[in-house]
């Protein structure tokens, strides 16, 4: 097990403790200031049930762009009745509230470090790590029953819903019993990420993920991709509210006759990456995020700024489209869609 984070004062679990049955609490977390003096902070909401139950805890975000998850986790819990609700739920806005503030991915005071893979953190490095620890700190005094760690896919691309979990070395955690939640955002592909170096799916370290972290501290949690980063529309808001319910529903916080008994079915993706382009150009493909591409079908083309066709790109296997890149200008090395090359159809019981 990795060197866990030293928990001095945290908040959210006293809240727990000591707060008024049928409340929602509401506050920030300080754990640093700007230049001018404003505070870096995390923002909460808390909301305790009426009575004793288990505790879902709600990330809305790592990354500074993905924002859908977060308008849906705010109207999710101010749509909540605490008489009605059994247990807590725990809903922090972002673990990243510099890069949320500056509209970028990644925090930019400190060499755009990814938040995502900096956990568990350290209270004294630089200020990722700093909003890595905290976060966490506070995460492991609640040690909640499920933590939904969520995301949005970039702007450049297009894609459906569709989750990822990461297992530890001899994770008491099965994966069947995560499915239980995952069903309820009704995800295209669910994946299995692997964490070790040059597993190639991204770069990083992602044994310092939020979920992964999570894991390996016995607390079930999966990430979500939700939604498109840089916006939140009225639809996909009210689906992550929903979705969030349902999740409650499933651990048996609320009692909902609209949660769907029956299984989802889904794709078990055991392996997953990012096609990343030999030739710059002007990207085009037909093709929507969800669909199976045979082996030598054409995903899409590549064309000169003079017009001329450069390369119509195929694979020589069958592979599924997680996500395909809309912004039609590329360099050499980026990527222009997101697949599965290995899975298995299955039913999220």
């Amino acid at each position: 097990m990795q060197e866990q984070p030293e928990i001095a004062y945290t908040v959210i679990d006293r809240i727990i403790e000591e707060g008024k049955p049928g409340s929602i609490n509401r506050g920030r977390i300080t754990l640093g200031t700007r230049a001018t003096g404003a505070n870096i902070a995390i923002s909460y909401i808390v909301v305790i049930g009426s009575e004793a139950g288990p505790t879902l805890w709600i990330n809305g975000q790592v990354h500074g762009t993905e924002v859908c998850a977060i308008v849906a986790g705010i109207e999710f819990c101010n749509s909540l009745d605490p008489t009605s609700l059994k247990g807590s739920v725990v809903f922090t806005a972002s673990g990243n509230p510099l890069a949320l503030e500056s509209r970028t991915w990644a925090t930019q005071q400190d060499f755009g470090q990814n938040l995502d893979t900096s956990f568990p953190g350290r209270p004294n490095g630089f200020i990722t790590e700093r909003m890595a620890h905290r976060l966490f700190c506070e995460i492991l005094a609640v040690k909640p029953d499920l933590l939904l760690s969520m995301h949005a896919q970039g702007t450049d691309f297009a894609s459906k819903i569709y989750g990822v979990y990461k297992l530890p070395p001899n994770c008491p955690i099965e994966p069947a019993y995560l499915y239980r939640f995952l069903k309820h955002f009704d995800p295209f592909v669910v994946c299995h990420q692997s964490v070790l170096p040059g597993a190639g799916e991204h770069p990083g370290n992602h044994a310092g993920a939020l979920d992964y972290m999570a894991m390996v501290n016995g607390i079930p949690a999966f990430m979500v991709e939700f939604g498109v980063a840089q916006r939140a529309t009225p639809e996909e808001v009210q689906l992550g509210i929903q979705c969030y319910r349902s999740v409650c529903a499933e651990l048996g916080m609320l009692t909902m006759q609209a949660v769907p008994a029956e299984a989802k079915k889904s794709y078990l993706v055991s392996a997953r990456g990012h096609l990343n382009i030999d030739t710059g150009g002007i990207w085009q493909s037909p093709l929507k995020p969800g669909v199976l591409v045979k082996a030598g079908e054409p995903l899409g083309t590549i064309t000169d700024f003079t017009g001329i066709l450069l390369e119509t790109v195929t694979l020589p296997t069958d592979v599924l489209l997680i996500a395909v890149r809309l912004d039609p200008i590329i360099h050499t090395g980026d990527s222009i869609a997101y697949i599965a090359r290995d899975w298995v159809e299955a039913e999220l019981v």
